[in-house]
C-alpha cells in the first residue's frame, strides 16, 4: 500500500466533488486496534452546508472516495473527518492544509 495508489482516485475525488469540497488530505497509519488505515480529511466550502444538509455531503463524499480511492482493495479500513474552510482558516492546522 502506497500513496501512489490512493492519490490518483484522490484527485478523481476532488474533482467529482468540487465546488463543495475544496481539498482532501490523507494520511496512512493504524487505527486504535492496529489494522491499516486510511484517515481522510476533507475541508468543505463555505456554501456547502448550507446549500445541503451536512449529512448528506457527508455521505455523498463518503461514496465518491469510496468508488475513486476503493481502500478497500487495498486493505484499508477508511476514515472520514470534515471541516469548513472556515474552521480551517480559524485553526491554521497544517495537517488540513
Amino acid at each position: 500500500m502506497t500513496e501512489a495508489q490512493i492519490e490518483p482516485g484522490v484527485r478523481r475525488a476532488v474533482r467529482a466533488l468540487a465546488p463543495d469540497v475544496v481539498r482532501i488530505r490523507y494520511s496512512l497509519d493504524e487505527d486504535w486496534t492496529g489494522d491499516p488505515s486510511v484517515f481522510f480529511r476533507m475541508v468543505l466550502s463555505g456554501d456547502a452546508p448550507r446549500k445541503k444538509r451536512l449529512g448528506d455531503i457527508a455521505q455523498g463524499v463518503k461514496a465518491i472516495i469510496r468508488e475513486e480511492v476503493r481502500p478497500d482493495d487495498l486493505g484499508l479500513y477508511a476514515y472520514f473527518n470534515f471541516r469548513t474552510l472556515a474552521e480551517q482558516s480559524d485553526l491554521k492546522d497544517p495537517k488540513w492544509a
